[in-house]
């Protein structure tokens, strides 16, 4: 397999970290581009220097955060308040939630007994097991509609029967089934309205959609995405591990556990609150935050304090509140802006051939995303910009906006873009590497999906060219 050059070599690190300092350095240095102010070319030189080490992982992705975050602190008009005002996020209070539910699933028992059912179900067979989790990824997001919440109770249980099939984190088909988990899986959430972030995000901007109306346009995208992404993750891995017997009389099913029923009943009072969030209002952070006090509570939860801080990476907590600092500081600098006017720019030039705006569009959409991780934060500053393109081109604005929702949830090239990809990063089953060979393979599917989609959605009464 051929990685990317920087791979190899004793200094290849040093390198990164040296790479990333002066690309920092010379957005502070250099008089602002045209458009720019000092500000804003201080905050995508930050942005810079966060994608290189991402990207490359020369640090550990924590270290990375701290870095982004002392620039940010370092960076014109800015204090360390606004350096750190990604940590007052909602998501990254939904991640320590959720890692509680997670881990208290798997200290109960439920994942391993889960674990044992895949097993069994799957005849010990890895390409079983990994084509059913395929399978059931749009089943299971009408169940649990968020990818972060479903990673972190499925990531124990597939954890679990991937040890039982005699495969570990260095298995093709541990890497294979963690990557669909982080890469895959949260395509099935954005096919429903109501299924996480990106969709509501896209849906709001957009306007006009009812839950019917957008999954009818966007579940065939994106189930088509989820199906040709398993085969192309299939094809990239390589040959799965062979099959190990599984008796075929087990012995049945143990009557649960106090402790797993104490962790049923949290998750589904849990379940309930996402669940009915047109009526209470609640943000998705505080059934977690519930459900995590409730299950570290003494005598009445079900799992201890020291079992969750040993699970709860602070890795990721930083690196989520570190990318969404970025973002903010990104967007209220103005350096997001100045980004989707020179893709305006670009873009409108060739409205002679609208389907090549369309590739055009996506690609510039991965570019953008590259530079902005969040995904509300990367759909808020695209879909305007998608619509300024669409009526310079003479093209219809909404199959535009679906496009740039399509490629934003779909073209991931580095692990900490979303936050359901770096639970899975995080199991150390899969690194940067193969996050970028999947990343570039679905961006090119991305590109063959919107095209074949364009006939479709004028079916629907969306013509990408209106009469």
């Amino acid at each position: 397999m051929t990685y990317l050059p920087l791979r190899a070599g004793p200094w290849r690190n040093e390198l990164c970290l040296a790479l990333a300092l002066l690309a920092y350095l010379a957005a502070r240095l250099a008089p602002p581009m045209a458009g720019l102010s000092e500000a804003s070319q201080a905050a995508m030189g930050v942005a810079a220097a966060g994608m290189i080490l991402w990207i490359f992982e020369a640090v550990p992705i924590g270290v990375t955060a701290l870095i982004v975050i002392v620039l940010l602190a370092l960076n014109p008009g800015m204090k360390l308040g606004g350096a750190v005002h990604g940590f007052t996020s909602e998501v990254v209070f939904f991640l320590i939630g959720v890692t509680a539910l997670g881990t208290a699933i798997e200290a109960s028992g439920l994942a391993q007994r889960a674990a044992r059912f895949l097993v069994r179900h799957a005849g010990g067979s890895p390409t079983r097991l990994y084509i059913q989790m395929i399978v059931a990824l749009p089943a299971l997001a009408f169940l649990v509609p968020s990818a972060i919440t479903r990673n972190a109770i499925m990531i124990p249980a597939y954890r679990e029967a991937l040890s039982g099939m005699g495969a570990g984190n260095s298995s093709r088909a541990g890497r294979a089934l963690m990557l669909a988990l982080g890469m895959l899986n949260p395509l099935a959430s954005s096919a429903l309205l109501t299924g996480g972030i990106a969709s509501m995000a896209a849906t709001t901007l957009l306007g006009g959609f009812t839950w019917l109306g957008w999954f009818s346009l966007m579940a065939v995208p994106y189930y088509a995405l989820i199906l040709l992404g398993g085969v192309y993750l299939r094809l990239m891995v390589g040959p799965f591990e062979a099959a190990v017997s599984v008796p075929m009389d087990a012995p049945p099913s143990t009557p649960l556990a106090a402790v797993e029923i104490k962790t049923l009943g949290v998750l589904a009072l849990a379940s309930i609150l996402w669940l009915t969030d047109s009526i209470h209002g609640l943000s998705p952070a505080i059934p977690a935050l519930i459900a995590a006090a409730v299950l570290l509570c003494p005598r009445i939860g079900a799992l201890s304090w020291k079992a969750f801080e040993a699970k709860l990476s602070w890795g990721l907590i930083l690196t989520v509140g570190a990318s969404m600092s970025l973002a903010r500081s990104m967007t209220e600098t103005g350096a997001a802006a100045w980004l989707g006017k020179l893709f305006v720019t670009h873009l409108a030039s060739v409205a002679a051939a609208p389907a090549v705006v369309v590739v055009l569009l996506v690609i510039a959409v991965a570019l953008v995303h590259l530079a902005i991780t969040n995904l509300a934060a990367c759909l808020a500053l695209l879909i305007p910009v998608a619509v300024t393109v669409a009526g310079a081109a003479g093209l219809n604005p909404l199959v535009c906006g679906l496009v740039v929702a399509v490629a934003v949830d779909a073209i991931i090239l580095y692990p900490v873009q979303t936050a359901a990809n770096l639970l899975a990063y995080e199991s150390g089953f899969f690194d940067a590497r193969d996050v970028q060979r999947l990343g570039l393979g679905m961006l090119v599917l991305t590109v063959i999906v919107v095209l074949l989609m364009l006939p479709y959605w004028a079916l629907l009464g969306l013509p990408l060219v209106p009469k």
